[in-house]
């Protein structure tokens, strides 16, 4: 499957591990190919770097290789723009990425991704539903 992660999975799956970290292994795995853009690595870093998460600079670095060495990046061209599309407008650049690499699933918790449920083709669902889904198949 083709997926992309919003910022709250990545961050869930490195602290805390769970079903964040399953889907995340999945790509690790080659079993997903997972698409991410500079702007979501970005988010990921400037989030990763808050004092209340206390991490070193050297976590926060190795985690962001890794992300980049499993994951594809994809460059949002203007016809992939979704600006304004989400009510919190950091998410826009997750329906870019997922419509960008024409993705299958956007996987996140967050209500105001999920709201939508579907953004062009791509299907916005929890992780734990997708694995669900991905166990079936």
């Amino acid at each position: 499957m083709k997926t992309v992660l919003d910022v709250n999975m990545f961050v869930s799956a490195y602290l805390y591990g769970g079903v964040p970290k399953a889907v995340l292994k999945r790509a690790v795995r080659m079993l997903d190919t997972l698409f991410i853009t500079d702007d979501i690595l970005a988010d990921i870093e400037k989030t990763f770097r808050k004092p209340k998460f206390d991490l070193s600079n050297e976590n926060v670095v190795s985690f962001l290789d890794d992300i980049r060495k499993y994951a594809r990046k994809v460059i949002v061209s203007p016809q992939h723009k979704a600006v304004g599309v989400c009510r919190d407008a950091d998410d826009d650049k997750i329906l870019e990425c997922a419509h960008a690499a024409q993705a299958d699933y956007i996987i996140t918790g967050d209500n105001d991704l999920l709201d939508l449920k579907k953004h062009h083709s791509v299907k916005i669902i929890t992780a734990r539903k997708y694995l669900d889904i991905v166990t079936l198949s």
